[in-house]
């Protein structure tokens, strides 16, 4: 056995690596070609071998007398816990990154996103008890990285560990700087939009006067006020020209007198419902949504992508801004290599060029429906679908979100105010003396 998928509580067997790899082979054979792909992709798929992954197990030891498995923490979207497509493609890439009798395994440790049993959590807490315990390779969330660099428990990329992966635009891989150091690879990335009924709207407005002048509701997730939710006033000023300083002021008072004023107002005219105001997570605003409590509502792509034929016919667009222009504020997760053993380093950068090719990373993208950060990769998307080409235009014309780490409690003081603002509990001026603007 060369290729651990690793579970805490439950066994994967063999039949279920058949079916995986059977769900690969029919998923590629059943999917559209994709057009608009890159004129000379750098590999393959990779190919099913033999026997590449018999005999699977769910301890971390290798099978074969060789070294300690690449160990790697994954958040549950990148496992291999579940018969489908994603997974199948996952598979197979690793079987064929670690054949039997290579001496090289792998091993898939899939912990929670977040809070105390997360990775993030997990992590910390390792590296004073049991350092050994560490992974390799780190699947983390941008807002967390920061937390693990101050931590000392990854170390930055060099140029030369960084060149491979030149397909990540800069503005994304700016979401794994530190200091100006690259200590990570964006993987998956995400971005906020509209959704609308098209039954009660045939054009979603581009600028947010214009959502003001028409009757149609709004909702987001104004009750949100935590380090990991971008809060729609948040959202609003990064994407509108705001930014934050080096002291962390905020740099445009105007930008956030606009955002205020729109939320203000919105609520005033009805715009914004009552229910706003108790929704704290993207799935909330779907379900209400879908049950009828707004023609329109802001999710995040990844939500959208894995929901829409749930809810009859629904449009995507833009948020508005104040100026009519399309962009939002992208997020992203990153692999991190935690290992600094040089002959492990390498191994680790070896599977990350392989799970990062292009077609690979679009394979594996398009059957989980996650955003993947490379345009290459989006390339092997069925690029002929108009979401596609609004997500391949989103991700360029989008502003990075600034690390909620990094900003202390800044994040939360801009939800607050939100919360405070459309509760009717603050005016616009309370709410911007709230705020550290730069003097």
């Amino acid at each position: 056995m060369s290729f651990h998928p690793y579970r805490q509580t439950e066994k994967i067997g063999f039949g279920l690596l058949i079916v995986l790899i059977l769900l690969w082979i029919s998923g590629c054979q059943n999917r559209p070609a994709p057009t608009n792909q890159p004129e000379q992709p750098s590999a393959s798929l990779p190919p099913v071998s033999g026997q590449p992954v018999a005999g699977l197990g769910t301890d971390a030891q290798p099978a074969t007398g060789g070294d300690a498995p690449l160990t790697l923490w994954v958040p549950p979207f990148f496992s291999i816990n579940t018969a489908n497509r994603a997974d199948a493609v996952l598979a197979a890439a690793l079987a064929e990154f670690a054949p039997t009798g290579s001496g090289l395994s792998v091993a898939l440790v899939p912990k929670a996103e977040r809070g105390t049993a997360g990775l993030l959590a997990y992590l910390l807490t390792a590296q004073p008890a049991a350092p050994a315990l560490l992974p390799d390779i780190v699947l983390i969330n941008s807002y967390d990285l920061p937390r693990l660099v101050s931590a000392g428990i990854v170390p930055p990329l060099s140029d030369e560990e960084s060149g491979p992966f030149a397909g990540i635009p800069p503005a994304l891989l700016a979401s794994a700087k530190v200091d100006d150091l690259l200590y990570g690879l964006p993987f998956v990335a995400n971005l906020e939009h509209l959704i609308y009924q098209k039954q009660h709207l045939s054009l979603p407005p581009t600028r947010l006067a214009d959502l003001l002048e028409q009757d149609q509701r709004l909702l987001f997730a104004g009750g949100a006020v935590d380090e990991y939710s971008l809060s729609f006033a948040w959202t609003l000023y990064l994407m509108n020209g705001g930014a934050v300083d080096d002291q962390l002021h905020l740099t445009s008072p105007q930008a956030m007198v606009a955002v205020f004023d729109f939320l203000r107002t919105g609520r005033e005219k009805g715009l914004i419902p009552d229910t706003t105001l108790t929704l704290s997570s993207a799935q909330a605003v779907w379900t209400f949504f879908a049950n009828g409590d707004a023609e329109m509502a802001v999710v995040p792509a990844s939500l959208y992508y894995n929901q829409q034929g749930e809810v009859g016919e629904i449009g995507f667009a833009p948020l508005p801004s104040l100026d009519g222009q399309p962009r939002s504020v992208i997020t992203a997760w990153s692999f991190a290599i935690i290992t600094q053993a040089p002959e492990r380093r390498e191994q680790a950068l070896r599977l990350l060029q392989a799970l990062f090719e292009p077609q690979l990373h679009g394979e594996w993208s398009w059957s989980a429906r996650q955003l993947p950060t490379q345009p290459d990769a989006l390339a092997y998307w069925d690029t002929t679908d108009l979401y596609i080409r609004f997500l391949q235009k989103m991700l360029v014309d989008s502003v990075l979100a600034p690390n909620p780490h990094a900003l202390g409690d800044l994040t939360r003081t801009v939800a607050q105010a939100q919360k405070m603002l459309l509760a009717g509990e603050i005016s616009i001026q309370g709410a911007l003396e709230t705020l550290p603007f730069r003097p």
